[in-house]
């Protein structure tokens, strides 16, 4: 038995600091080693970490780029002054000081440092000079020591203490954590809910469906004093566990069961992966290999009836059928249908598995979170090679290994016959050869002679 799936196969806010230092005509360019050492280590890394994401000769906001002295000094003409040895009288150093906290500039970003304001007034105050032929670059971010980014830890249980008449008997660590917080903010638990108010919650939270009235009160009459932990194993193995919470992962992922867009075609074969996703819920299955399979499924399991299915996860969004299927790649439409595919490739990847936006990087280096430009092309790049198809796939997983371990045998034999043919031909003699080329041409004329006479 076999079905098809419909998967993958192998095939800025503006920050108008710069603005503030263009003031060209009074510039001095000097080759001073004191100056020329004090922009290149303290002014022109903020430059790069704070201006050159939305100022720099290839972004270029506002017409004013702040890479080298001779665009600064183009970028003199908006009118905003330095005065060279007078920190005190550059409207640059007005803008970027803080009033209560806040700064003009730059505009809608943390204002700069007490230490990075300390360092524009010494190079404005020593002259405001720019090094002979230096250029800024982007700077790279290396700084990984992102909370989101750290591996995780297990915290240590908070002691229990002196109990407070309002706490909760701490079954689990995590009531332990709950009531050290609320001591903390002077809060007490809410009372114990009734056992009607409870099997409700557990029902909806767990299944998103409502008990029956059966099954409240087999619930309330249970002498059982295990019988809300069992109640929670039940509600767990039940199938509908997986379909409630699958909805949460599909939102996620973008799914959809029609294309989107403005031909909203249905996706007759899109539902495998939704009922992948219900199962691996359902099973328990190790986010480890939830993750792999949904990735590289095809390529580490491919006997595997799940291994297939659950590459569906990269053409889970919205797809734009006239950019792909009416419009062929030659036009500037398909090239951008095509890329935007692929944005949606690496943003459903990094949204769902790393919790990180990283599309903003597809026109700049991100403001907020250690990602480039480089970074986000190199990921798209691994989805450069691929386009959608619908796809067999063996339902028996028996049946699905024995057809893997013969399509290798297959491959395996087409290339001994690939071999034995060039050995053949390197051993054909000239007039051999000749007199192939000969038959060739002959049943050329022969086949044109015989649509000739049809017609």
């Amino acid at each position: 038995m076999s079905g098809i799936v419909n998967v993958y196969r192998s095939a800025a806010p503006w920050r108008w600091l710069a603005l503030l230092l263009a003031a060209g005509c009074s510039l001095v360019l000097s080759p001073a080693a004191n100056a020329d050492d004090l922009f290149r280590d303290q002014v022109a890394p903020i430059f790069a970490r704070r201006c050159l994401s939305c100022h720099s000769d290839t972004e270029k906001k506002g017409e004013f780029s702040l890479q080298s002295a001779q665009a600064l000094q183009r970028g003199g003409e908006v009118g905003f002054d330095i005065e060279p040895g007078d920190p005190e009288s550059s409207y640059l150093v007005e803008l970027i000081t803080p009033v209560d906290g806040k700064a003009e500039m730059p505009k809608n970003a943390d204002p700069l440092s007490a230490e990075e304001i300390a360092a524009i007034r010494r190079w404005v105050a020593a002259g405001a000079e720019w090094p002979d032929g230096f250029r800024v670059e982007p700077a790279r971010v290396t700084d990984l020591d992102w909370w989101s980014l750290r591996p995780l830890v297990r915290p240590p249980v908070p002691e229990t203490g002196q109990a407070q008449q309002d706490d909760q008997p701490a079954a689990t660590p995590i009531d332990s954590f709950i009531n050290a917080k609320l001591r903390e903010h002077g809060l007490t638990m809410s009372p114990t809910a009734d056992r009607r108010t409870l099997v409700r919650r557990l029902y909806y939270d767990l299944l998103g469906l409502p008990p029956s009235p059966e099954e409240v009160e087999r619930f309330v009459n249970d002498p059982d004093p295990l019988a809300y932990e069992k109640l929670v194993d039940d509600l767990l193995e039940s199938p509908h566990y997986g379909e409630h919470w699958a909805r949460h992962w599909l939102d996620v992922v973008h799914y959809g069961d029609t294309h989107g867009y403005d031909k909203d075609k249905p996706r007759p074969n899109a539902w495998p992966y939704r009922d992948y996703v219900i199962r691996a819920l359902n099973e328990d299955k190790p986010y480890g290999r939830f993750v792999q399979e949904q990735l590289a499924g095809d390529f580490l399991w491919p006997e595997s009836v799940d291994g297939l299915v659950a590459t569906g996860f990269i053409s889970a969004g919205p797809w734009d059928l006239i950019g792909h299927a009416e419009v062929p790649e030659t036009k500037i439409d398909g090239q951008v249908a095509r890329n935007l595919d692929r944005d949606n490739m690496v943003t459903s990847t990094m949204n769902t598995f790393a919790s990180l936006t990283i599309q903003c990087a597809r026109c700049h280096n991100h403001k907020f979170d250690p990602v480039s430009m480089e970074d986000y092309y190199s990921l798209q790049a691994v989805f450069a090679a691929i386009d959608r198809a619908n796809r067999k796939y063996d339902t028996n997983p028996a049946v699905a290994r024995r057809r893997h371990e013969l399509q290798e045998q297959q491959t395996g034999f087409e290339s001994q016959l690939a071999a034995v043919e060039k050995q053949l031909q390197e051993k054909k003699s000239p007039e051999v050869v000749a007199l192939e080329k000969q038959v060739a041409e002959l049943q050329k004329r022969l086949a044109a002679g015989g649509k000739n006479s049809d017609a």
